[in-house]
């Protein structure tokens, strides 16, 4: 991987000059590859995955910001292996060329899921080495929609990529190793964000309390879109930085096996927990059976599958501050800022509202004790 960004990065500043479109229609033989891995980085060094897609002379990647910042207060998925392995996310590139050699006609088009619209990029293949039309410059931008296991305990977001910019290179074995890169509508960007964080905090909310509690203004355990909209956390990230056309910049990585139809893949999941799909004795999606407990409201079949221990009519019963469980946004058990008692010394906390004391003793993004 660190050789082909190598080759991707100078390949792209070679193009920053002015080069010409290369414009279809494209109609050179048809390869088709599923992405088998994908990597967002869990770093903010914009440049091993972005470019300077708007020409102003910066590399753009503000998703690297956005997943560096969430790998600390560890909010972030860090399970897209087995999603593509169960299948739920299910993304591939089909490329339009003669030669995978050498070719200067050719189009790639990138579907985050089979039944996704896409519009191809042109660009040329020299020595097995693809270079798109650069956003910053292209009349003929491509599109697509990507599917991004961006939060923890969330399904990967179906995201609106505007002004696609595709590169690869052989990974030796008879795969490709590409960087996809473009720009998000920033109206887009915010609210499938909004969506991804709050199926986050519903599906487990104990595992995510620091960030709860920076997003939960009101303190009532519940977080709402207008909390988020609100939020200067939030807005700060999740911002436009291609200002030309309000978008948010994304660049990404995915490995790709070639594969002519299906999947072409039987691995299952290493861990089908955390592959956002019902499957084995699951009672809803990851959850309940031999999974975690499930949240209030989904589906169970006993006690024991649901984070309340309650089971009413086939759903999880809704948390209270008397059910001597640690449950919902609670940081210890029926206490915690969420509407209910603030907890004693030596109890588990999230923010310093959780203590009577009004002091919790905690790392960057974990919980910790309430202090005197």
């Amino acid at each position: 991987m660190k050789r082909f960004l190598t080759l991707a990065l100078v390949a792209g500043c070679s193009s920053s000059n002015g080069s010409s479109d290369v414009v279809g229609p494209f109609t050179g033989t048809p390869h088709r590859y599923v992405v088998d891995r994908i990597t967002l980085l869990q770093s903010d060094v914009q440049t091993e995955l972005g470019d300077d897609l708007d020409g102003n002379g910066t590399i753009d990647n503000q998703l690297g910001t956005i997943i560096s910042a969430l790998a600390m207060t560890h909010d972030t998925s860090t399970h897209a292996a087995d999603m593509i392995a169960a299948g739920s996310l299910a993304s591939s590139v089909e490329v339009d060329a003669n030669s995978l050699g050498n070719d200067d006609l050719v189009g790639v088009r990138f579907f985050g899921a089979d039944t996704d619209a896409a519009t191809a990029v042109g660009g040329r293949i020299h020595a097995g080495t693809f270079v798109s039309n650069r956003t910053r410059e292209t009349q003929a931008p491509g599109a697509a929609t990507v599917r991004l296991p961006i939060f923890a305990d969330a399904d990967p977001l179906p995201l609106s990529l505007e002004g696609v910019e595709i590169d690869f290179g052989s990974d030796g074995t008879g795969g490709l190793d590409a960087i996809i890169r473009g720009g998000i509508p920033v109206a887009d960007a915010q609210a499938m964000a909004y969506a991804g964080i709050a199926q986050m905090m519903k599906t487990n909310p104990a595992a995510h309390l620091p960030f709860a509690r920076i997003l939960d203004a009101d303190h009532d355990g519940t977080i709402t879109t207008t909390e988020l909209q609100d939020n200067t956390l939030v807005t700060a990230f999740i911002r436009t930085d291609l200002h030309a056309t309000m978008r948010v910049s994304v660049g990404f990585f995915v490995h790709l096996s070639p594969c002519a139809s299906g999947r072409c893949t039987t691995t299952p999941p290493a861990d089908a927990c955390h592959d956002r799909l019902r499957d084995g004795n699951e009672t809803d999606v990851d959850c309940g059976g031999s999974c975690l407990p499930c949240a209030a409201g989904v589906t169970c079949n006993v006690p024991a599958d649901c984070q309340t221990g309650g089971c009413d009519s086939g759903h999880c019963r809704v948390p209270t501050c008397t059910d001597g469980l640690r449950d919902g946004f609670e940081s210890d058990v029926d206490c915690g800022d969420v509407g209910c008692a603030p907890c004693a010394i030596g109890k588990v906390c999230a923010a310093g509202n959780d203590c009577t004391s009004k002091n919790c003793m905690q790392g960057i993004g974990t919980t910790g004790v309430c202090g005197s």
